[in-house]
């Protein structure tokens, strides 16, 4: 096996068959495809291609073993750190602040400058596209059985805004409905370990003339974290994509900005 080096991201595919031509992590087209180098020599073949133009498998497990050593010790020396630094400040302020500090902690709300839209930018993914105030980076996820799926996150609960696209590729499926697509989104979102009284309303919206289901609703998160969610579904032929922005409840900021991110996006 051997892996192609994206140009635009630190991480490589595996070069599986001829028509490898997108990076398996952030969706962008390698600066140079098979069906390129295949141009410029008619007589090559995939596994030349994979000689000359790739990484050999020994060498990107060593990549990836280095990789994980790094990261490793990164993680470790930061985390010490940041441990440090947070008991450190949490116990001089909360000598101050008490009640207030743990308050803010416990409930953070969406900050007033994402709703400034100059400041916002455009993420692409396979099939939909969208305006966001936080970029979106590959996430790592599981495949399911027959699933092939992709996750781009942005935010996170500190910040009160998460921004998640899932794309999901059913193998065994060349087409999919919507309305069963849909559902099965939200029943991996209700199921999901610390979800309680899960509850939300559907409605039909049409992007560039196509289908498009807009979920809204909200939920307990391990019993004490109430949060609103849009979950706004797609499908084309065998492909589902969900955009889903989650925000804590009765956050009229966050609210705003989940509607102008939905309004945002069109299929590509």
């Amino acid at each position: 096996m051997y892996y192609l080096k994206c140009g635009h991201c630190p991480e490589m595919s595996a070069i599986k068959s001829e028509y490898i031509t997108f990076c398996d992590h952030c969706g962008k087209k390698f600066p140079l495809t098979y069906a390129d180098w295949k141009a410029q020599r008619p007589d090559g073949t995939l596994n030349v291609f994979g000689q000359e133009r790739g990484i050999s498998e020994e060498r990107y497990q060593a990549i990836m073993k280095k990789r994980r050593r790094n990261r490793f010790d990164l993680r470790g020396k930061a985390a010490l750190i940041t441990g440090i630094v947070v008991l450190i400040t949490c116990g001089t302020l909360s000598a101050f602040y008490g009640p207030e500090l743990v308050k803010i902690f416990r409930a953070p709300k969406v900050a007033p400058t994402m709703l400034e839209m100059n400041n916002w930018r455009t993420f692409r993914g396979n099939i939909l596209r969208i305006q966001s105030p936080l970029s979106l980076s590959p996430a790592t996820v599981a495949d399911a059985p027959n699933m092939r799926r992709k996750t781009f996150k942005g935010g996170s609960y500190a910040d009160g805004l998460v921004i998640r696209m899932d794309e999901t590729v059913y193998l065994s499926d060349a087409h999919i409905e919507l309305d069963a697509a849909a559902a099965d989104a939200t029943r991996v979102m209700e199921k999901t370990i610390g979800v309680s009284k899960f509850s939300y309303k559907t409605r039909e919206l049409s992007l560039n003339g196509e289908k498009a289901l807009l979920q809204q609703g909200s939920y307990i998160l391990r019993e004490n974290s109430p949060l609103e969610f849009n979950s706004l579904v797609v499908v084309r032929g065998g492909s589902r994509v969900q955009l889903l922005v989650t925000h804590p409840a009765n956050d009229e900021t966050g609210r705003k900005v989940a509607e102008k991110i939905m309004r945002s996006a069109v299929m590509n």
